[in-house]
């Protein structure tokens, strides 16, 4: 129950982590990919934007299924296929913000007896409710590492 709180203690502060994070950079410092084939900022932001539905899809049908199996995510192509390349920083915070008050609200009315239901992720591996959580939470940290590395100073 403890994982439970703290993870959605975790996804409720993002948001206003990853404003701040992001709050000196210009559009096109947002715009810009690091390397090739790798991510912007403002894609990384659209890929959180994607995976908020995704897992709530996964919960939902956790909740509702018995080990129901997922498929998998190619957040690639889903990035290419949103376009977020071409949309401004602000955009994508603000749509990102909004779906995670969505999403935040949403998942607060998970019963702690529900945390132990399981799903199948596509690898085969069960996942409970609650771990799905706890990497939930955790994936944002992943994304905003990955922010800051690409923001850091080069040289």
């Amino acid at each position: 129950m403890q994982n439970y709180r703290s993870a959605l203690a975790a996804l409720t502060a993002f948001p206003a982590e990853l404003h701040t994070l992001v709050a000196a950079i210009s559009d096109d410092d947002a715009q810009r990919m690091p390397a090739p084939n790798e991510w912007s900022v403002v894609e990384i932001i659209g890929h959180l934007i994607d995976i908020d539905p995704l897992q709530i899809d996964r919960i939902d049908r956790i909740l509702a299924e018995e080990r129901p199996q997922f498929v998998r995510f190619d957040p690639d192509a889903a990035v290419t296929a949103a376009g977020y390349g071409r949309r401004t920083l602000a955009e994508v915070l603000a749509a990102f913000t909004d779906l995670r008050r969505a999403t935040v609200d949403g998942l607060s009315t998970i019963a702690p007896d529900e945390l132990s239901r399981v799903g199948v992720r596509y690898t085969g591996q069960e996942v409970t409710l609650g771990q799905l959580l706890t990497s939930f939470a955790a994936h944002d940290q992943t994304h905003a590492q990955q922010i800051r590395a690409i923001l850091a100073p080069k040289g």
